[in-house]
């Protein structure tokens, strides 16, 4: 007589195997749920410095003069933005064609955060 019983359930390594490979997927979830965490936070950072950069665009571009006149009205300007660090702002006002003296380039660098990142934003007036 033959005795065929069949066992039902995991055998030690089919589990051992099973909880390996669910340590694993916990483990790349947590990394990823890292990165999207810290991605967030600089894009976060890097929007309100845009906005900053925008706004000095939009204050300093109708003060341009006719004809142009290269100058720097702010320079490494320190201000205080919400949730970021060691903020100043530069205004540069550049002639780019000297064959046409009514172009005036406004360009706006906003520099915040350790280590370092900037915003920069630029727009030609023509007055």
């Amino acid at each position: 007589m033959i005795n065929n019983k069949q066992q039902s359930g995991f055998t030690a390594v089919e589990l051992l195997i099973t909880l390996f490979i669910a340590a694993a997927f916990l483990v790349t979830g947590y990394q990823l749920y890292t990165v999207i965490i810290k991605d967030s936070g600089n894009t976060r950072a890097q929007a309100r410095a845009a906005n900053v950069a925008y706004d000095y665009i939009r204050r300093y571009s109708p003060t341009a003069s006719n004809p142009c006149n290269a100058s720097t009205p702010v320079n490494n300007t320190p201000i205080s933005v919400s949730g970021l660090q060691s903020v100043t702002v530069t205004v540069t006002y550049t002639c780019p064609y000297s064959s046409t003296p009514t172009i005036t380039d406004v360009d706006v660098i906003v520099k915040y955060n350790t280590p370092q990142q900037s915003v920069e934003y630029e727009t030609y007036v023509n007055k």
